[in-house]
């Protein structure tokens, strides 16, 4: 991607019944402005994200964000283990490299309610993230774009 292109895809939010929080989505304008500015060098495009940490479990959401003040692609997936259940993890991809570059396990609180609705929103899904479309009716992907200081979130079917 080339540093003056016009549209940057920061993220895709997978949507259950309503809106998730998102941390990809800023809610201040100088936090807006501190994620634009970091995009800037983040060549590595969120399909090349989904497909790395696939090998960690199917990819749920993935997005830049801003995590304690440091930029990074974030990558929630989902395996099934047949002795423990469900397993839950964020997938961290070094957006410099392309490879991952650390994986947390996901175990309690807003995170894990989150990757949840969104597991249940991909049960739903007659296609993948990485295949998300602008047509059809059903389970959602969010997809914010920035152009300097102007923001828009469109929001694309995944059936």
């Amino acid at each position: 991607m080339r540093r003056h292109t016009a549209i940057v895809i920061i993220g895709f939010m997978v949507l259950a019944a309503g809106r998730l929080p998102a941390r990809a989505e800023p809610g201040s304008v100088d936090a807006r402005r501190e994620l634009a500015r970091a995009l800037v060098g983040a060549w590595l495009p969120l399909e090349s994200g989904l497909a790395v940490s696939a090998r960690e479990g199917t990819p749920l959401s993935a997005k830049y964000e801003i995590d304690d003040g440091a930029f990074q692609l974030s990558v929630y997936t989902w395996k099934a283990d047949t002795g423990s259940g469900d397993s839950f993890t964020e997938v961290i991809v070094d957006f410099s490299t392309g490879l991952v570059a650390r994986v947390d396990t996901i175990t309690g609180g807003n995170d894990l309610a989150a990757a949840q609705r969104q597991k249940a929103t991909m049960a739903r899904a007659k296609r993948s993230l990485g295949e998300a479309g602008l047509d059809g009716s059903g389970p959602l992907a969010e997809v914010t774009l920035v152009r300097g200081d102007e923001w828009k979130i469109i929001t694309v079917r995944l059936d």
